[in-house]
């Protein structure tokens, strides 16, 4: 999972730095932000949205590819969840042994159905958030393959089962705002890029920041891995490398002028999503105890 250049095109970079702090370049001034942070980002606002992870690895990675085959599909046929949707099983019992995938359509309603969105299926309630401000014809029609990669990347933000109840900020362009300042998330986690993917249902490429590299107390890319892979051969995470080499190899670009909108990068074309935290050292970045034998992270 090292970094590998053009390894899908896409580059990522966070805007932070305000317009009073000088000429200096974009890859320059980002860089210096990068280093330096988290004063200014508590100076700044952030729009976007906020919500609390815990959505267990391995409900996630079971249920991933049912997923992208439920944005493909519009999530409703009248008044009721789409027969497309239904015939995944996302919405079925748990089997024997197994893991059920309502949590994960929770949040993948939460983060693509429009505000305001109820959805019922048996006795379960379903509610939207409109976390993606791009995904909200879901209801009426399946999503491209662009926007279901923006909302993958919604859902990823909050997968993690070493610690519930984070709260996560998103930022990016196609992130809604819901016009609060998150004085409290001064702290820039990775920023995530997802595209639905035939192999791993979604092929995430993820960049640290300088903060999170900073302060964890492991290595970065056994951080995030730890934080969103279940099992190596089914993760599907491509860990880039820092941030700032992202942003001093010209590849990626704000999306306007630094420190306007933080955290709103488009790179090569695609708008990538930020993860923000209000800890600057999460669960994740703590070794892990393994268990006997195990190659990865504890589940």
């Amino acid at each position: 999972m090292k970094r590998s250049a053009g390894a899908h095109g896409m580059v990522m970079g966070v805007g932070l730095l305000m317009a009073a702090c000088g000429p200096a370049s974009e890859s320059e001034s980002e860089i210096e932000v990068e280093v330096a942070g988290p004063g200014l980002e508590a100076t700044v606002m952030k729009p976007g949205i906020p919500d609390t992870n815990g959505t267990p690895k391995l409900a996630w990675h079971t249920w991933k590819h049912a997923v992208v085959t439920a944005l493909r599909s519009p999530l409703l046929k009248g008044d009721q969840i789409h027969p497309n949707i239904i015939s995944t099983k996302i919405l079925d019992a748990a089997p024997p042994g197994g893991v059920d995938g309502k949590e994960v359509f929770d949040h993948t309603v939460r983060c693509a159905a429009a505000a305001g969105t109820v959805v019922r299926h048996g006795e379960e309630v379903y509610l939207g958030r409109g976390m993606v401000s791009t995904a909200s014809a879901w209801t009426e029609e399946g999503l491209s393959d662009p926007v279901i990669g923006n909302v993958l990347e919604c859902v990823i933000a909050y997968v993690n089962d070493v610690a519930d109840n984070i709260r996560v900020l998103l930022t990016g362009e196609h992130v809604t705002d819901d016009g609060d300042p998150h004085d409290d998330y001064i702290h820039r986690e990775a920023l995530w890029c997802a595209v639905p993917s035939t192999a791993f249902g979604a092929e995430v490429f993820v960049y640290a920041t300088a903060p999170f590299i900073g302060h964890c107390g492991i290595d970065p890319e056994s951080a995030l891995e730890q934080r969103y892979c279940y099992k190596p051969e089914n993760c599907g995470l491509n860990y880039m490398g820092p941030l700032a080499d992202s942003i001093a190899d010209g590849t990626c670009r704000p999306v306007r002028p630094l420190g306007l909108r933080p955290g709103q990068f488009i790179c090569d074309g695609k708008p990538c999503t930020m993860t923000w935290l209000t800890d600057i050292e999460p669960d994740w970045c703590r070794e892990p105890e393994r268990e006997p034998g195990s190659a990865l992270f504890p589940r």
